[in-house]
C-alpha cells in the first residue's frame, strides 16, 4: 500500500553480493494485461493509480489530474466506483477500503472507511491531522496524528467503533503495520533527545523492541500473524521474531508495506551491489535469495505462495519491466505496448496491479490477471 517512502541514494558498495544463477527469463504466458476502466461521469484526461487488491480482485486506488482527486474501487470484473473525494490507499479481504483526504498541503490528511456505500471518517477527537495506512480484516486501522500542524505526534487504533489510544509519542511517530491480531508494529523519534525506538504494541500495551545497528528513524513495514516484524532504518533491513533480532541487510531496504513479509516469514526488498539494486528474498531462517533479476531491481511484494512481483529497469532507464519470481522462475509481465510497468500489489490468486504505458508514453493503470488461477496453498 505503498506511500512510498524515498530511498537513500544509491551508494557504490565495497564488497560484491554472491548472486544465484539468473534464471531464464520467458515473456508472460501466465497473465494477460488488462487496462482499468475508467470511472463513468469523471474526466477522460484523468489518470488512474492502483494501491492495493485483496483476494476478491477488488482493486483500489484514485483518479488524479485537472486538480481532481478521487478514490476509487475496482470490482473484480467489472466497472469502476467513485467512492468520493482522497486517495484510497488499502482494502481487507472483506471489501473495507481506508482513504485519506487532505486540503493538498502537508499536515492536513484525514483517514475514513468505505464499505457496502457507507463513507465513515476516523480521524480521532482533536486531531489536526492523522495518516493511516493499513486496514486488517476486522477493519482495524492503526494511526499516527498530532492536534496541531507541528505538534508532538500520538498513536492510536481504531477498532471498527471507537479508538485505542497507544502509549507511544515523539516528535516523530509511525503505526503503520497491524496484523489480524490486532498486534501493531510502530515506532518513534525524540530529535531534542535523539532516541529513535522500535515497538509491538498489544491491547493498548506497548514494548520496545531490541535495538538495530545504524542511525534515525524505524520505518516498520509488516507483521505477520506470528508476531514477526520487519522494519528499515536507513539503509539496514531489520526482522524481530519475538525478542529476537535479525539483520536481514545492512545495504538494502525491504520493500514498503504489508506485503514486504508473508505468513511464513519470507520477507523481500532489495539490496545494492556495485552502485546497482538487486531484488531479494530473505527466507524465514535462511540464507539472502538474490533474485537473479538482470539491471536495477526491486521486489516489490510477496504472496502467501511464494510468488514476488517486482520491476527491473536498463541501466539508461529506458525502460521498465514488471517481472514475476516463481520458485525460481523468472517471467516478465507485458505491458500496454510502451516501455514502461511498474507493480504495486499482489494477491494470493495471483493477480498483480500496477501502470504501465502505452505505445505513446501515456501512463494507465492496469491489472494483469493469471490466464489459469493458481490457489494459494
Amino acid at each position: 500500500m505503498p506511500d512510498l517512502r524515498a530511498s537513500l541514494a544509491v551508494l557504490a558498495l565495497a564488497t560484491a553480493l554472491p548472486l544465484a544463477a539468473t534464471p531464464a527469463a520467458v515473456a508472460s504466458a501466465t497473465h494477460v494485461i488488462a487496462e482499468l476502466p475508467g470511472v463513468a461521469g469523471l474526466p477522460d484526461t484523468l489518470g488512474y493509480h492502483p494501491t492495493g487488491v485483496n483476494d476478491l480482485g477488488q482493486i483500489v486506488g484514485s483518479a488524479q489530474g485537472d486538480g481532481v482527486t478521487r478514490a476509487v474501487l475496482w470490482a473484480p470484473r467489472g466497472g469502476a466506483t467513485d467512492l468520493g473525494p482522497g486517495l484510497a490507499g488499502a482494502i481487507n479481504q472483506s471489501g473495507k477500503v481506508l482513504g485519506l483526504t487532505s486540503d493538498g498541503v502537508p499536515d492536513t490528511q484525514k483517514p475514513w472507511v468505505w464499505f457496502a456505500g457507507q463513507r465513515t471518517a476516523i480521524t480521532p477527537p482533536g486531531a489536526a491531522w492523522a495518516l493511516a495506512q493499513v486496514i486488517n480484516d476486522d477493519g482495524s486501522v492503526p494511526m499516527s496524528y498530532a492536534t496541531s500542524s507541528r505538534g508532538p505526534q500520538h498513536a492510536t487504533v481504531w477498532d471498527g467503533e471507537r479508538h485505542v489510544e497507544l502509549p507511544v509519542a515523539g516528535d516523530h511517530v509511525s503505526a503503520y503495520a497491524i496484523n489480524n491480531a490486532g498486534v501493531v508494529a510502530a515506532a518513534y523519534a525524540s530529535a531534542s533527545f535523539q532516541q529513535f525506538g522500535a515497538l509491538r504494541c498489544t491491547g493498548g500495551t506497548c514494548t520496545e523492541l531490541p535495538p538495530g545497528p545504524g542511525y534515525g528513524t524505524y520505518d516498520p513495514e509488516a507483521v505477520n500473524e506470528s508476531g514477526v516484524i520487519v522494519a528499515n532504518r536507513g539503509m539496514v533491513a531489520l526482522r524481530w521474531d519475538g525478542d529476537e533480532l535479525t539483520v536481514l541487510s545492512e545495504r538494502g531496504r525491504l520493500a514498503h508495506g504489508e506485503q514486504s513479509l508473508n505468513e511464513r516469514g519470507d520477507a523481500v526488498g532489495w539490496v545494492l551491489d556495485n552502485g546497482m539494486s538487486r531484488a531479494v528474498l530473505w527466507p524465514a531462517g535462511g540464507k539472502q535469495v538474490d533474485l537473479g533479476v538482470p539491471g536495477n531491481s526491486v521486489a516489490t511484494a510477496i504472496n502467501e505462495r511464494g510468488d514476488i512481483v517486482g520491476h527491473t529497469s536498463t541501466p539508461d532507464y529506458s525502460s521498465t519491466r514488471v517481472f514475476l519470481w516463481r520458485d525460481g522462475q523468472l517471467t516478465y509481465l507485458d505491458s500496454l505496448g510502451g516501455a514502461y510497468s511498474t507493480p504495486v500489489a499482489l494477491n494470493n490468486h495471483g493477480v498483480v496491479v500496477g501502470r504501465s504505458t502505452t505505445a505513446d508514453g501515456t501512463w494507465k493503470g492496469v491489472r494483469w490477471t493469471p490466464v489459469a488461477t493458481t490457489p494459494s496453498r
